[in-house]
């Protein structure tokens, strides 16, 4: 009797989950194609002859030799797998109030104003970019080391510029954050990390594998459970009805169903707020140089 409770139990979640698995095929499908798209972008080749080959101009010295050839390579890899320029720039000068203004031709005495000049006409003069020396594909981070004035504004220009969010910019400085006090190196070799996996959407989805694989074989095992339990309750019931005179007597009165009231509501969500949301351009802007880009800074 319990394997057929078993079996058919089976079958009525496999019939009642049909369309979920159906769906997790679907996906697995869309993955391997977009899987193979993606990696269709390797071949492309540089387009950009006016960029110097340089990638990490490390002015505050914060790291050593070895830590720039090793951050080299890792950025050379990533680019060939990206289309997309990656620039490391360390410096260590005051870009606040009204000195550093007047020494240093800043036009502003607003720290984070001043960042982004930087970042932006620093990828402007070198006319960084995969594809085109001008608002090209690539990003660009400049960490300012002065005591009293560290933190880091993260440019962005084309493809890259397009594609992060506020949230996406802020996913990258963060990730920079939680190594620049103990590992320079470290740091930014999490920023190069970050980038790529921001822009790498070869199989990118809108949700986890665990929503998609997970999430319904544990949804299709409590249905299972739960149906086998609810026969055996079923079978058990049955002990007691009693046939008396060729009829079916229940001797369990207080068996009769008692009539319940169903109370409804709607339940409020809070309402999402701005900046940070899926869309791209974050921190969208024209540089001095009238070229677009986008980004943000963090402080510490």
């Amino acid at each position: 009797m319990e394997n057929e409770y078993k079996k058919e139990a089976r079958k009525q979640y496999l019939h009642a989950f049909r369309f979920w698995f159906l769906g997790i095929g679907i996906l697995a499908v869309l993955c391997i194609v977009m899987g193979i798209l993606g990696r269709g972008r390797d071949s492309v080749p540089r387009a950009n002859g006016d960029a110097p080959a340089e990638r990490v101009f490390d002015y505050a010295d914060v790291l050593t030799d070895s830590e720039e050839e090793k951050l080299r390579e890792h950025i050379a890899r990533t680019e060939a797998k990206l289309q997309i320029d990656i620039v490391l720039v360390t410096i260590s000068q005051s870009v606040e109030g009204p000195q550093a203004m007047s020494q240093y031709g800043l036009r502003s005495e607003n720290w984070e104003q001043n960042m982004q000049d930087l970042a932006d006409d620093f990828w402007d003069e070198h006319r960084f970019g995969y594809n085109k020396g001008f608002e090209g594909d690539g990003v660009l981070l400049l960490h300012n080391w002065y005591d009293g004035q560290n933190g880091e504004h993260l440019s962005t220009s084309g493809r890259v510029e397009e594609k992060f969010s506020v949230r996406d910019i802020d996913r990258v400085l963060y990730a920079v954050d939680d190594y620049y006090d103990s590992s320079p190196y470290k740091a930014y070799r999490a920023y190069v990390d970050e980038v790529a996996d921001l822009m790498d959407g070869s199989l990118s989805l809108p949700f986890s594998w665990v929503t998609v694989f997970v999430v319904p074989v544990l949804v299709a095992f409590l249905y299972a459970v739960t149906g086998s339990s609810q026969r055996k309750a079923e079978n058990t019931v049955a002990v007691n009805a009693y046939v008396a005179g060729g009829k079916p007597e229940m001797r369990d009165k207080s068996d009769a169903f008692l009539k319940k009231s169903v109370v409804t509501r709607k339940i409020e969500t809070p309402s999402s707020t701005g900046g940070g949301g899926g869309s791209g351009g974050g921190g969208h802007h024209t540089s001095s140089g009238g070229a677009s880009h986008g980004g943000g800074s963090h402080r510490h």
